[in-house]
């Protein structure tokens, strides 16, 4: 064997025998030998045990380690329930409060309804205290169409309340209009602002008498008028309009308006008065229709058996 190859060897011995005793005395072979000797003792006991001894030390290991868990799994399960529970009692005591809610809703409107319904028996029992043979049928306006030029509108009473054609429509301001078609559970009114309306007025102050009507151009400004007054009127700015009765198809003293201004008609010589009416046609939301009182539609009752009497001879 030649030199250098006793040397390689003589170094690996060397080397060899250095680690083998550093590593004999260091930590990792303490604790390699601790181990093994617990591992040849479990095993020994093991044997000499039948193998009862193993399982019962396993058993009190594990034991604490399984009691831990099912706390934690009942813990776990029983915060579930709760949560699942607590949930469904918010969800039917939230449906609950909607139903109060809604039931108070409805309480609160028809509290406005009577309200409203008693305001308004009070505004018209002076007029019926004044006036006994009115027959008062009490609505309120429940369609209006904004294009229209005169305002008419439609109100929940019909015939099934006793309301006619022409009965008279008011407010406790004044005048509104009067009725011009009925069906069973409501009525159309037909407001002083449209041309089909005449209605025998007179000046409250001269007892001056004419008739109210209306134009598109007035009606567009909320007015109306007082025509065929005579040349020398002395009716002035101010003065009171009322109804006057004549014709059957308002009762008497009616208020109407005030009136405005004085002028002469464009193609006629005769005066007449523009009139601001008391009630806010435009905006009128209850009314009170006449469905009778003393001497309704007895002038044109008169003038309709006349005209066929006449026609008939």
């Amino acid at each position: 064997m030649s030199r250098p190859i006793q040397s390689a060897l003589s170094y690996l011995f060397l080397k060899g025998g250095l680690y083998m005793k550093t590593f004999f005395c260091s930590r990792n072979f303490i604790v390699l030998t601790i181990v093994t000797i617990l591992l040849s003792a479990v095993m020994v006991y093991s044997y000499c045990t039948g193998g009862v001894g193993i399982t019962h030390l396993f058993g009190s290991v594990a034991t604490p380690m399984q009691k831990v868990t099912t706390v934690i799994a009942n813990n776990a399960q029983t915060g579930f329930t709760d949560t699942v529970r607590s949930y469904d009692d918010l969800a039917a005591e939230n449906q609950q409060l909607k139903e109060q809610i809604n039931e108070l809703n409805q309480k609160l409107i028809n509290f406005y309804d009577y309200k409203q319904e008693n305001q308004q028996l009070r505004n018209y029992l002076g007029l019926k205290r004044d006036n006994p043979d009115y027959q008062l049928v009490s609505a309120a306006v429940v369609g209006r169409d904004p294009n229209h030029l005169f305002y008419t509108f439609t109100a929940d009473q019909g015939s099934k309340s006793g309301v006619k054609v022409n009965d008279p429509v008011i407010t406790d301001q004044g005048v509104v209009g009067w009725v011009s078609k009925v069906s069973y559970m409501y009525c159309e009114i037909t407001t002083i602002l449209s041309p089909d309306t005449n209605i025998a007025a007179v000046d409250k102050m001269n007892r001056e008498s004419g008739v109210i009507n209306s134009e598109i151009q007035l009606a567009d400004i909320g007015q109306i008028k007082l025509g065929l007054l005579e040349a020398g009127t002395t009716v002035q700015t101010g003065d009171t309009i009322v109804t006057s009765g004549i014709g059957g198809r308002f009762p008497k003293d009616l208020l109407i308006g005030k009136a405005v201004e004085v002028k002469g008609e464009e193609n006629d010589v005769s005066l007449y008065a523009t009139v601001e009416p008391f009630v806010d046609i435009k905006d009128v939301r209850d009314v009170v229709i006449i469905t009778g009182f003393n001497g309704q539609g007895e002038v044109m009752e008169n003038t309709s058996t006349n005209t066929d009497t006449s026609s008939g001879g």
